[in-house]
């Protein structure tokens, strides 16, 4: 009679565990298909598209958590790996409210609200953020990227599903890429229904050629890194005796997959056609990074460590050689120094004096930087976001609040790097999001890609991913 026990017992925890497994793994595959959509609609550019992401990825959070709690089951990652930078994100969605909020003290009160009132001749509810809407929109995007980073972080804690992550987003971005030349080629530029024409502007379905050159720049390190993974699982079943000459080259090639490197290459072909500088130097900051952090802890021969790094970088020089005309006709005509951002830059950091500690509200920057202008800059042009999105963060939450989430970031990144440093193991997840958060990091000092949903929400996706193989299998304390 035990023996029956044990085995309808071992019977039940088996189809649990495969009804547990059936829903992540659907759940993934959702994920999967909402990055690819994300970038279709100018980037995700657009209040309806916020709408539509908030509630699908928030959608999918409910439907994964909620399964979890219905099976009494314990997260895959537990919030305490995360706490830090969980409470620092905490506060400042917290305070995002108390900046909407109309009842904070009065000299917290932006001077726009009584004037408002004034020139209405009646009474307006006044608030710290100069503009309450904004704000609320900036934190449902917020809440938007929190919902895919903790979706990835609980469903990557899977080895093989971080993998499936990285190389979804190589042959998503791939895609789009591809797109981009087409558009390019046929269409002017121009993305049928949705917009006019932007001639001799390589942007795929993107509202600029900027943020679309960040995409594909995370493509292209996404590529590298699992370039990289097969590389090394080929020296280590070869050991140092070698050889590795050409047709070692060739079986890697043949082992990573035709359409990995093609992958990889459109990526790099189409970031370059778009001429951005920021965006191509951050890219290649980013590409640097994983090198060195698939490398630093290698052992093997010079030839082992250095062998990939002198391949890719002679085909790298190749294609911009062959198809980097765009981009360096742009840096000889114009340098990498952009005057017009830099004078914004100025014209921001005079705002944040104004309100050091309140900030002028989330996501307010388009209303915010009129009441700033000056003739530093052009008075012709529309500037509704700014090039530094360091500055345009502490100008809406504050030097504190601006700095606790730039901090989240930092931290998350951070433990990316540790576990790419610390493991032996399941690397490539680490390694990725390390480099896609430099670029990342490199380019919003001078350009607002990560301010746009198909950026922000793929390097989510990543972060988590890294974030959830940055420990070991056999411990989930923090690194």
């Amino acid at each position: 009679m035990p023996l029956v026990v044990v085995a309808n017992a071992n019977a039940a925890s088996s189809a649990a565990n495969t009804r547990a497994d059936a829903v992540d793994t659907t759940v993934f595959v959702m994920v999967l298909l909402g990055l690819a959509w994300v970038p279709l609609w100018l980037g995700s550019n657009r209040m309806m598209a916020w709408g539509i992401n908030g509630i699908f990825f928030a959608g999918l959070l409910i439907v994964y958590e909620g399964s979890r709690l219905l099976q009494s089951r314990e997260p895959a990652v537990l919030a305490a790996k995360v706490g830090i930078p969980l409470v620092l994100f905490a506060c400042v969605l917290a305070w995002i409210v108390v900046q909407m909020s109309p009842y904070v003290p009065a000299p917290l009160i932006h001077p726009i609200w009584p004037l408002a009132s004034q020139t209405l001749t009646r009474p307006l509810p006044g608030s710290i953020s100069v503009n309450t809407g904004a704000s609320a929109l900036g934190l449902i995007r917020l809440l938007t990227d929190a919902s895919v980073f903790w979706l990835s972080l609980q469903l990557c804690r899977q080895p093989w599903r971080a993998i499936w992550l990285l190389h979804a987003i190589s042959a998503i971005v791939a895609c789009y890429a591809a797109l981009a030349l087409v558009l390019t080629a046929f269409f002017a530029s121009a993305i049928p229904y949705l917009d006019g024409p932007a001639a001799g502007l390589v942007r795929s379905t993107f509202v600029n050629r900027n943020t679309f050159a960040a995409y594909c720049g995370m493509g292209a390190i996404a590529s590298l890194t699992l370039i990289l993974r097969t590389y090394r699982k080929q020296v280590s079943q070869r050991g140092e005796a070698g050889p590795y000459g050409p047709a070692f080259l060739l079986q890697i090639v043949t082992a990573s997959g035709w359409f990995l490197i093609g992958s990889g290459l459109i990526a790099v072909v189409t970031l370059l056609a778009t001429g951005s500088r920021g965006g191509v130097l951050a890219s290649a900051i980013g590409l640097l990074g994983v090198f060195f952090l698939s490398n630093v802890r290698r052992h093997g021969t010079l030839v082992q460590r250095l062998g990939p790094l002198v391949v890719v970088g002679l085909v790298l020089a190749g294609v911009v050689a062959l198809l980097g005309g765009t981009f360096l006709d742009r840096i000889a005509a114009s340098g990498l120094a952009d005057t017009s951002r830099m004078a914004v830059d100025q014209i921001m950091v005079r705002s944040i004096l104004d309100a050091p500690l309140s900030g002028l509200g989330y996501n307010t920057f388009a209303d915010v930087f009129p009441l700033y202008r000056d003739q530093s800059i052009s008075t012709t042009g529309v500037w509704d976001k700014a090039h530094n999105t360091y500055l345009e963060v502490w100008q809406g939450l504050g030097l504190v609040f601006g700095s606790a989430l730039i901090g989240t970031l930092i931290w998350l990144v951070g433990l990316c790097v540790l576990g790419a440093l610390r493991r032996r193991r399941s690397t490539a997840a680490t390694i990725c999001a390390s480099g896609i958060g430099l670029l990342v990091g490199v380019h919003a000092l001078v350009d607002f890609s990560v301010q746009i949903q198909a950026v922000s929400v793929t390097f989510m996706a990543v972060l988590g991913a890294g974030v959830a193989q940055s420990t070991s299998s056999q411990t989930q304390s923090p690194t």
